[in-house]
């Protein structure tokens, strides 16, 4: 039955037969046949269907939401019996916010040192696409801010405290400072990432708290395209410092570090996202362990 309610999982996740039977490596009637299947052993309809996938029925929802539990405490039972069995093997998703991209390298180097037979995909996603591919099963875990998260059915393990740097060209007035405050990062009119990214969020917060309405000439969803543009000259952009270290000061892009002021909201925090489960799989346990001997060091 499990092999049907994966199919099941992927229609859900993809809205289209063609498309869930590619991401499962199967052809579209060896779905639709498993679909129908699934449906014959429940003895229900559980996708409403016409010319097109048009959703799941009440009974649908119902058994898509136990496949759900059901599909995952597979996947642990065999990621426990691989372990259990020697090294440990398999992939993990990892979903990352792009401004911590720097710190999932760095669990996942410390983690495959370890185990060095387990693989890792490191996705580049927002904090809400995080959470609902977490919640989907199409992620083991996940990077990302704890500001605005609704954990309800993860651990959540702070790992990482967030503190914002300036980067400017060699050239620009502000590359010899020190330091700035939020007031001077707004009169350099810096870009921003994309609308609906928690850190242009937090930058759009902290310029409006400085009394500075937040307008970027550009915004990408791209980092490197903006650290780009400030290497270009005639552009600033606001970066954590640990991924800012990483992307710049070398050439003429030069990092300015930014003061907090009195009564400044705390700094944002980066936190290892895993499903909360009674027993985690053996290679979740590996990943929280290196996340958690960092926050020792």
């Amino acid at each position: 039955m499990q092999d049907r309610l994966e199919m099941l999982i992927a229609l859900v996740r993809e809205k289209h037969f063609g498309r869930a039977a590619e991401t499962l490596g199967i052809t579209q009637p060896s779905l639709s046949f498993g679909i129908r299947a699934l449906e014959d052993q429940l003895g229900a309809p559980l996708v409403r269907r016409g010319s097109r996938y048009q959703g799941l029925t009440a009974e649908g929802e119902r058994v898509y939401e136990r496949a759900l539990r059901i599909v995952a405490e597979t996947r642990a039972l065999k990621d426990d019996v691989r372990g259990a069995n020697g090294e440990l093997s398999g992939l993990l998703r990892f979903g990352v916010v792009p401004t911590a991209l720097p710190l999932a390298a760095e669990l996942v180097a410390a983690t495959r040192k370890e185990h060095p037979a387990l693989r890792f995909r490191i996705l580049s996603q927002t904090a809400s696409e995080i959470e609902e591919g977490l919640a989907r099963l199409e992620l083991e875990a996940g990077l990302s801010y704890t500001k605005g998260l609704e954990a309800r059915s993860l651990h959540v393990h702070p790992i990482h405290t967030e503190h914002s740097c300036l980067l400017v060209h060699e050239s620009h007035e502000l590359a010899s400072r020190k330091n700035v405050d939020w007031a001077d990062v707004g009169s350099a009119a810096p870009c921003l990432l994309t609308p609906g990214m928690t850190n242009r969020a937090i930058v759009e917060e902290r310029l409006r708290e400085a009394g500075v309405t937040p307008s970027p000439s550009v915004d990408s969803n791209s980092i490197i395209a903006l650290v780009t543009l400030v290497a270009l000259g005639g552009h600033a952009l606001v970066l954590p410092e640990q991924l800012a270290h990483a992307v710049a000061g070398q050439g003429p892009v030069k990092r300015v570090a930014i003061k907090r002021g009195r009564g400044a909201p705390d700094d944002p925090q980066i936190a290892l996202l895993l499903p909360n489960r009674h027993k985690l799989p053996a290679s979740l346990v590996a990943l929280r362990k290196a996340a958690r001997k960092r926050v020792e060091v």
